[in-house]
């Protein structure tokens, strides 16, 4: 009976230390078949649901504005509409802001009618952006400079990189600043050296067009006046502008929204710099910051052209974007960059309120 016992008792013993063997099992194969179900209605979602086709066509058309367009395609957009948001960013509709390149007398810019206020106003105002869309959420802010012959565009002079926004800042004194010419930056390691497209700096030509980047230029004359459209550095600088630079594509024309009626997901959704003018002279610069849940995730064209569009402005063009995207006042940073290092990436040039 003794031995019986033992034999009972050793075996209770192994079926026991079997048991939490049975249950680790049981849970993997419950995982696995969780992720399983989730992978097949995602999949189901993405392919099987307009919803699903949109999500697919956003992530294509923001891949193609960064340095990892070539993995596009891989979102499976059918062929030809994946070929139709190419041409929107490579060709963007241009429209000439001024026409009249004949003449050698600066454009007239209308009479600005300011009303005396009762102190002085200050030559930089802030305001803050705050968007909440149906499916992502935007944050940054808009500097209006008041004074729009106070605004330039600041040059590298360095020849191995370009400058950090707050060494611009050191080397100038800006009250107010923010990137602007797109530059070479392959697979992510571009130092700033060399924008793209034309370069003007105080009515010297440092860069001529370069027609393979089928960039748009925007300038400001010694008047003060914005200046956008597809000119040469010649014409530029015929018509009276002191500074100028290229990037694409152009958001507001003579009052005109360039994105009206037109898809968003062709440009993406990506942190935002745009430059832009009012009716009265004032000069504004925008940042909208991105790819940071939790804080902002980005804005498309469209939202970018709505915004301005609704602040009165009616001569507006996108700088870069992406991780360059960055805005200091007073030496400080006031927008929240996606660059991995706080201070921002190195750049050829900057738009600043000196």
């Amino acid at each position: 009976m003794q031995t019986l016992s033992r034999a009972r008792s050793y075996k209770r013993t192994a079926r026991t230390a079997r048991r939490p063997w049975r249950w680790v099992k049981r849970l993997m194969l419950l995982t696995a078949l969780t992720f399983t179900t989730l992978a097949l209605g995602g999949i189901i979602f993405l392919f099987g649901t307009q919803t699903g086709e949109d999500l697919r066509e956003w992530a294509a058309g923001t891949l193609l504005t960064t340095q990892h367009d070539y993995w596009a395609p891989y979102t499976f957009i059918p062929e030809d509409k994946l070929n139709a948001l190419k041409e929107q960013i490579k060709h963007p509709e241009v429209i000439n802001s001024e026409t009249d390149l004949g003449s050698t007398e600066l454009p007239a810019m209308k009479p600005i009618v300011i009303p005396l206020p009762e102190k002085p106003k200050e030559l930089v105002d802030i305001e803050e952006i705050n968007v909440k869309k149906d499916n992502y959420y935007f944050k940054g802010k808009i500097m209006y400079i008041h004074d729009p012959t106070r605004v330039q565009l600041l040059v590298t002079n360095r020849k191995d990189r370009g400058d950090l926004l707050d060494e611009f800042v050191k080397k100038s004194n800006a009250i107010g600043i923010v990137n602007a010419s797109g530059f070479s930056d392959p697979d992510g390691y571009g130092k700033g050296a060399q924008a793209y497209g034309v370069v003007i700096h105080d009515g010297k030509i440092i860069q001529g067009y370069n027609p393979k980047s089928g960039e748009t230029a925007l300038g400001i004359t010694y008047e003060g006046k914005l200046v956008t459209g597809s000119y040469t550095a010649e014409q530029l600088v015929k018509m009276g502008v002191r500074d100028a630079m290229s990037f694409r594509p152009q958001l507001i024309v003579n009052g005109k929204n360039m994105f009206t009626d037109k898809p968003a997901r062709s440009w993406g959704i990506q942190p935002r710099t745009a430059i832009g003018q009012k009716e009265d002279g004032t000069i504004v610069f925008v940042v909208i910051d991105g790819r940071q849940p939790g804080h902002s995730i980005g804005a498309s064209m469209n939202d970018l052209a709505e915004l301005l569009e609704e602040r009165g402005i009616v001569t507006a063009m996108a700088m870069d974007g992406g991780s360059s995207s960055m805005m200091l006042h007073n030496g400080e940073a006031i927008t929240k960059t996606s660059c991995p290092y706080y201070r921002g990436r190195y750049l050829p040039n900057a738009w600043a309120v000196i």
